[in-house]
């Protein structure tokens, strides 16, 4: 698929972007390095991530990246390569010298992670190391571009994020908010203004984003803190749950779990039934 130009830029400037996968019952949205090329967005993981398992089960996936006062959501399907499959060899060889060429320009775009993963590689869980990774590539077939600048600012709460730790919690305080919801032709996302109230997130989308998620949505709300070059510093959390209307206008999203993560530790915690737990 063909990008105007800015679309192109902003692809080309931005290390970040969030990768959306429909799960069951409820989507996952996951923060991922990325390089453009070739008309897809080309990710590395590990071969053990959950995200892996998904695209197999169903390889409709978003992309979203940010940037002045910008975002561009791209949708398609995701393709996995594993070094360690022969049916991933070949299909990597009939891709021709793109296919090389994308994994340098993946490696060029992104020398500063993979310098801090290096740098770190001693305290990062074996799973995630270079013998164990695994090329994803979403192959683009539709894109949106969203503007950002007029999106009303995400304000401070004083509710703190149930389901993580306080060190965590503290720090995706005022963090940037995406939120994913499903559509006919697989999950789309958004950047949203976010704040905690109760058990639950009040979300706000940006203008122009069109008929966005309907009441009782399965939606997922991920907020993180990337550093600049070590994987093993980013924060983050994605909250998971139905959505539902506010009467004075907004959306609402009960949390049902959270996963959140510092580094490579994830962790999943099921809010409201602890919650239930608690009140018995």
């Amino acid at each position: 698929m063909e990008l105007d130009r800015r679309t192109r830029d902003l692809l080309s400037s931005a290390r970040i972007g969030m990768l959306a996968l429909n799960a069951s019952p409820l989507p996952l949205v996951n923060p991922a390095a990325f390089h453009y090329g070739g008309g897809a967005v080309w990710i590395t993981t590990s071969r053990h991530a959950v995200k892996v398992a998904l695209s197999r089960r169903d390889p409709r996936a978003a992309f979203l990246v940010e940037g002045e006062g910008r975002a561009v959501v791209l949708q398609g399907l995701l393709e996995t390569f594993d070094p360690r499959s022969l049916g991933s060899q070949v299909r990597a060889v009939l891709r021709g010298p793109g296919f090389a060429w994308n994994l340098a320009g993946y490696a060029l775009k992104n020398a500063p992670y993979i310098g801090g993963y290096l740098l770190d590689l001693a305290s990062i869980p074996a799973e995630w190391w270079p013998h164990n990774r695994v090329l994803l590539r979403l192959r683009v077939e539709r894109s949106r571009l969203l503007r950002t600048d007029e999106a009303p600012p995400t304000v401070g709460s004083r509710t703190r994020l149930p389901g993580v730790p306080a060190e965590v919690a503290r720090s995706l305080e005022g963090a940037a908010g995406y939120l994913c919801w499903p559509t006919l032709r697989g999950p789309t996302l958004a950047p949203v203004s976010w704040s905690l109230e109760g058990s639950g997130a009040v979300l706000r989308l940006p203008p122009g984003v069109g008929r966005g998620p309907s009441s009782g949505s399965a939606c997922a709300l991920v907020v993180e803190r990337h550093h600049s070059y070590r994987a093993t510093r980013m924060v983050g959390a994605c909250i998971r749950g139905w959505l539902s209307e506010e009467p004075a206008g907004g959306l609402r999203l009960p949390i049902d779990r959270v996963t959140w993560w510092r580094g490579f530790r994830v962790r999943t915690e099921q809010v409201r039934r602890r919650a239930a737990a608690a009140a018995t």
